[in-house]
This record gives structure tokens, sequence and C-alpha cells, in this order.
């Protein structure tokens, strides 16, 4: 065979001749009678896996109080209890400032913004003859997330608590520092929305508000210093 193979010859044929381009006849189907024939099958049903439903949004507080409480408390909020950190200062008074989360020393200091931004914040509201007990300051998120990160699911639900924060929290003026914040309420990346003031629709009301630099921002980039100054003399203007 391997002699044949290496003339050519590959294929192994009979003795026989044959047409090999002739056209080959089909064997007739054989007929049945119409009662033998067999009916159809019908086609199957898929049965589709039942889906799971959503997990449900958890509901908030409708009191200020209670909510702040919440906050720190519930389970429904998948945060480690430990590493959360409370709204801190005066909800009356008239001035609200929103940053995104707690800074990574912040749960073990017990309070917002303990470290070098907290610094720069208390020289900014400083200079605007305020301190922290003469504002309202909380973190859109009660706690940090490991690594500093908050993905599209939990973004969601930060921005829900904000905007219900703010709604019973009322204030007549809302500082918005950083990204996030500004994303929340405005739907404008905070440099965008600079240098004006801004109507903020919440249920039960509304507020204005005023976007600007967060304080581990203006740390990184100090030379942005002077228009977070500027950002703040509108937020003046407006409490008047």
């Amino acid at each position: 065979m391997g002699w044949w193979h290496e003339a050519g010859l590959d294929t192994l044929i009979d003795e026989t001749p044959r047409d090999w381009l002739a056209k080959a006849e089909r064997p007739a189907a054989p007929i049945l009678a119409e009662s033998a024939a067999p009916a159809p099958a019908a086609p199957a049903v898929r049965a589709e896996p039942p889906r799971a439903a959503p997990p449900a949004a958890p509901s908030f507080p409708d009191d200020l109080a209670a909510f702040q409480t919440w906050l720190t408390t519930s389970e429904a909020l998948a945060m480690p209890l430990a590493g959360r950190v409370a709204p801190m200062g005066d909800p009356a008074s008239g001035l609200m400032v929103l940053v995104d989360l707690p800074e990574a020393g912040d749960p073990e200091a017990g309070r917002l913004l303990s470290g070098p931004e907290g610094a720069l914040l208390d020289a900014m509201i400083g200079a605007m003859k305020r301190d922290r007990q003469s504002l309202y300051l909380s973190a859109m998120a009660p706690g940090r997330p490991t690594g500093g990160y908050i993905d599209k699911a939990a973004g969601a639900l930060f921005n829900d608590l904000a905007r219900h924060h703010v709604a019973l929290a009322r204030p007549r003026a809302l500082l918005l520092m950083g990204e996030a914040p500004s994303r929340a309420f405005l739907n404008l990346g905070f440099v965008e929305a600079r240098g004006r003031v801004h109507d903020v629709q919440l249920s039960g009301g509304a507020t204005q508000a005023v976007a600007t630099f967060h304080p581990r921002t203006l740390l990184q980039h100090p030379q942005q210093k002077r228009r977070a100054w500027e950002d703040l003399q509108l937020l003046m203007k407006l409490l008047g």
C-alpha cells in the first residue's frame, strides 16, 4: 500500500469499473397510508428557570434623628458597623457640607475629616467665620469601603441616601465638596458646576447648592485654593 501511495493512489476501489460521474438514483420513499402516518410531535416547551428577585432597596427613616441613628446601626447596609462615621455639627445651622466618604483614619478617630483633609476644611470654614459646630457635615457613604472604592451599585445607594439625608436636614445652602456629591445632586462634575448657584429639587422642598473642591484635591493641587476661596465667597453671599 505504501508503494501505491507513493504512486499517487490514495483511495481503495473495487475491481469492477464504474461511472463516477453518473447521477445516483435515490430509492423511492415508501408510501404510507394516511391513517398510519404519525402525527407531528408538538414542539417541546422549555421551562424558564425561575429568576431571582432583585434585592429590595432598604427603606429609610423619615425623621432626621432616626435616620442618623440608622446610618450607624442598620444591618441593611453592607458595611461594617465599626467602619462607620456619624454626621457631625448642627443640622439647624442652615449650611450642610457634603463629602463622598470618610477618610481612612476617620473610623478610628470617630469623626469625619480627622486628618490633614480635616485641618484644611477647618481653615476653609474658619475663613468663613464658622467652625464645625456652626454647620452640618456628612458623607454620602456612612463608612469607608475596603480600598476606598465604591462600585456602581453601592454608588447608586449612597446617592439615594444623600438625597434623602439632605431632604430631611433641609439646609438653606448645600456645599458639595468633590466629584461624587456634585454628580449626585447636579448631574455635573464639580469643575463644570463651580462658579454658580444651583437649585436642587428634593422631596418635600428645594435647596440651593454650590460645588467646590474636596480638601483632599486641594492638598494634591494647592494652586486651586484660590478657586476654592471663590466658591466659598459665593456660598457666603448665598447665606447672607
